[in-house]
């Protein structure tokens, strides 16, 4: 597929509010990635018989289920010939962590480093969750498309889809910047949500929760370069050096 610019990464799935294909961002070499390759999305399984449609025009052959096995309650699978690999990237869910998270977010001015923190802690505390996750990208069908998504498209895939970026050789600004146009897509999702606040601290909370600073994802990126960089994150959490190459071969022109 050809190169596309940034307004057309968009894609309007049926059903969805927060879908971007990975493609058309330039790397460090002055490469450029591939479009049609992998794709992050808010919760895909939302998608209409329309957007499935979409979809599959796009090539999806698989979908990276990010979210919590308690937020998986389909009954129904994908259409055929799109399979699912679940991994659970934040690990199972426990309400105190959830709970001391929303807190520190009630409590700041800035919620970026809270959101860096909380990414940190993801990528220091499963490092196996991570790698299998960004494994099942890398043994995917090289023919198709890959979705990695969560509920929102913005925090657990974000966590992914800036490996999958910075493996590929794309600059930490244009992986933080891919972050942060995750912003309008979520705001768009929660505006249910949004309404039902009761007071407006309330909304002020969850307004904040939707945010997506580039800075979290900057810091993020930092927090990897200084314990040696991406690619030797990823190789001691377990991939092997011909995963990695498969990603690049996967996401490079």
């Amino acid at each position: 597929m050809g190169e596309v610019s940034p307004v057309e990464r968009v894609l309007r799935w049926e059903g969805c509010h927060n879908v971007r294909d990975l493609g058309g961002l330039e790397t460090a070499t002055g490469g450029r990635t591939r479009t049609g390759r992998v794709i992050r999305a808010d919760n895909v399984r939302r998608l209409t018989t329309v957007g499935w449609e979409d979809a599959r025009r796009h090539g999806v052959v698989r979908l990276v289920d990010l979210r919590f096995d308690s937020e998986a309650t389909e009954q129904d699978g994908p259409p055929n010939g799109v399979d699912v690999v679940a991994v659970s990237l934040f690990g199972a869910y426990d309400p105190e962590i959830a709970r001391a998270f929303d807190e520190r977010v009630r409590a700041a001015d800035d919620v970026a480093p809270v959101l860096a923190a909380g990414y940190v802690r993801t990528l220091e505390a499963g490092p196996d969750r991570v790698a299998s996750a960004v494994a099942a990208v890398a043994d995917a069908d090289p023919s198709g498309a890959v979705v990695v998504h969560c509920f929102a498209g913005k925090d657990r895939t974000g966590i992914v889809s800036a490996l999958l970026l910075s493996v590929a050789g794309v600059p930490d600004e244009a992986v933080a910047d891919d972050y942060a146009a995750s912003g309008p897509g979520v705001e768009m999702l929660s505006r249910p949500w949004f309404d039902e606040a009761g007071t407006e601290d309330e909304l002020l909370f969850r307004r904040r929760m939707c945010e997506a600073p580039a800075a979290a994802m900057t810091e993020v990126l930092r927090w990897l370069r200084e314990r040696g960089g991406v690619e030797g994150y990823l190789l001691e959490a377990g991939l092997s050096d011909a995963q990695i190459e498969a990603l690049r071969r996967r996401l490079l022109l």
